[in-house]
């Protein structure tokens, strides 16, 4: 296993041989060491094969003399803090601890440092690990690449890349940046990646790779496998086939093909039970449709039929976590954010300004409800008491419904053609809940006012409560939908706030009413 060791001590003559003797007298073998000195004191960072106890270890190191604190973790997410921390005072060592690295780890540890010290460091990282990282960058973080480094650097790195990878980068980086980019990079990537470049990045052609292996159906096995086996395809278990005119006819697994005979056509071996789509076909949509059919790739097929490429279920896993990400920033009260530690103030600033200041002014209703009915609180002020349950109870049967809806939505189980579906079920499913809490509900109130009237009217705008807000929170993701707005906009402050205005008017008229009537 490879283990980052840290290494704090005062800085004396054989600091550093001493503890990599007390890391190889341990069986460790020393990949990588780097060191340096400030004020007194030495700062030593370790990449290791080892493969005993990291706490026998870390003891012996700590018994070397002069030494103040050790720590050791594993390479991955559990050493990125060690290693930030280690980068922030020394930025040269990045590039060589990078590729010891994970991608997506190496990039934690740019998050976490700052962003002086992160834009020392890019210039030194070579192409490779360049490649490696530019398609997983948060989007803040590729704003700064894009200033920092120049377009040949940048041309050099993204040569390396897979068609699909390379085009999410482009449309990532500025306009006049990509358009340099685009004239340094070899002209044979320039033609792989023209058909993508040609939809937008959140559509089923601007997720799609080229790099796919298609033939002919009257192509023989032989020759098929003498062509995979150049290695030139991103795609490796599947073999797409194409008559002349480059019309998809249809698919051939890879092990199905050592099963035949070398001289046997790819006709003889055809499966045509495949699922395609458009090229503008929305990410999302895609998504949904792999996981309906448990598919692992989709092509994707212009209007004519054509193979134009393949979507693999990696981009697919990609989609869904950002889908997920955005939903619950939305369902939060948030516009999408990148990274949170990468996020300038005044982004934060301008993302949770406008919900805060609507939401401010939708919750000045319930100010007003409350005012307008002061003359029954002011004869019975226990009636107070009860409001948060009331608006408390309802916004979670309310949340309740939104989230089982809008999951139901983004898995496409439902549409707008079941409202009335949804609306039934809500109703059957809240008079339920409702006639179970409400009697729990009189209980509570008459624990506390030890007035029949009082606990009968809050018992009753529990069970209203309830059951308008449970069918509230079903149907707006649905008309959001209807709408073409991302039903997670009806996110939990909003749909809190609707569900205190609805809450409050029920309560405070079931009170005028019961009290009138007893």
């Amino acid at each position: 296993m490879k283990y980052v060791i840290y290494v704090e001590g005062v800085d004396r003559p054989g600091l550093l041989r001493d503890v990599s003797a007390s890391i190889t007298g341990n069986e460790g073998n020393i990949l990588y060491s780097v060191a340096y000195s400030s004020e007194g004191m030495g700062y030593l960072l370790f990449v290791i094969d080892y493969e005993g106890s990291p706490e026998l270890l870390e003891a012996s190191i700590g018994a070397v003399r002069g030494v103040y604190d050790v720590e050791i973790a594993e390479v991955g997410p559990d050493s990125v803090d060690i290693i930030s921390e280690f980068i922030s005072r020394n930025p040269s060592a990045a590039p060589d601890i990078a590729s010891f690295m994970h991608p997506e780890d190496f990039i934690m540890v740019l998050i976490r440092v700052d962003e002086d010290v992160r834009r020392k460091i890019y210039s030194m990282l070579s192409p490779d690990v360049l490649s490696s990282i530019l398609p997983e960058l948060p989007k803040e973080i590729l704003d700064e690449v894009d200033e920092v480094l120049s377009p040949r650097i940048l041309a050099n790195a993204l040569s390396k890349m897979e068609p699909d990878d390379l085009v999410d980068v482009l449309q990532g980086l500025s306009p006049p940046t990509r358009r340099a980019v685009l004239k340094l990079l070899p002209r044979d990537k320039v033609e792989e990646i023209r058909p993508l470049l040609a939809y937008p990045p959140e559509t089923a052609g601007g997720l799609m790779t080229t790099s796919v292996p298609k033939y002919r159906a009257d192509i023989t096995i032989a020759e098929v496998l003498n062509d995979l086996s150049k290695g030139k395809y991103e795609i490796s278990d599947t073999i797409y086939v194409i008559d002349e005119g480059g019309r998809l006819l249809g698919y051939v697994t890879i092990p199905s093909l050592f099963k035949a005979s070398p001289n046997t056509k790819l006709e003889k071996l055809l499966r045509r039970d495949y699922v395609a789509v458009e090229p503008m076909t929305d990410q999302e949509e895609v998504a949904k449709l792999m996981i309906k059919f448990d598919m692992t790739k989709v092509p994707v097929i212009d209007a004519d039929g054509k193979l134009l490429g393949v979507v693999t279920i990696d981009d697919v896993t990609d989609v869904l976590l950002t889908e997920e990400s955005e939903d619950m920033l939305l369902f939060g009260g948030v516009m999408r954010v990148e990274h949170y530690l990468t996020a300038r103030v005044k982004d934060l600033f301008k993302k949770r300004f406008v919900w805060l200041i609507f939401l401010y002014l939708a919750e000045n209703i319930t100010a007003r409800i409350v005012s307008s009915y002061s003359n029954i609180i002011s004869k019975i002020a226990i009636l107070a008491a009860f409001i948060p349950m009331i608006l408390d109870t309802g916004g979670n049967a309310g949340s309740q419904s939104a989230v089982l809806v809008t999951r139901a939505l983004a898995l496409g189980e439902l549409t707008i053609k079941d409202v009335l579906r949804v609306l039934s079920k809500e109703l059957l499913t809240s008079l339920l809940l409702s006639v179970t809490i409400a009697p729990v509900a009189f209980l509570f109130a008459y624990g506390v006012s030890f007035d029949v009237t009082v606990s009968i009217a809050v018992a009753l705008a529990v069970l209203l409560v309830i059951m308008s807000c449970s069918v509230i929170g079903g149907l707006l993701p649905l008309f959001a939908s209807a709408l073409k707005i991302d039903p997670a906009v009806i996110s939990a402050p909003l749909l809190t706030t609707i569900a205190d205005i609805i809450g409050l008017t029920i309560y405070f008229v079931t009170l005028s009413l019961v009290l009138k009537i007893i």
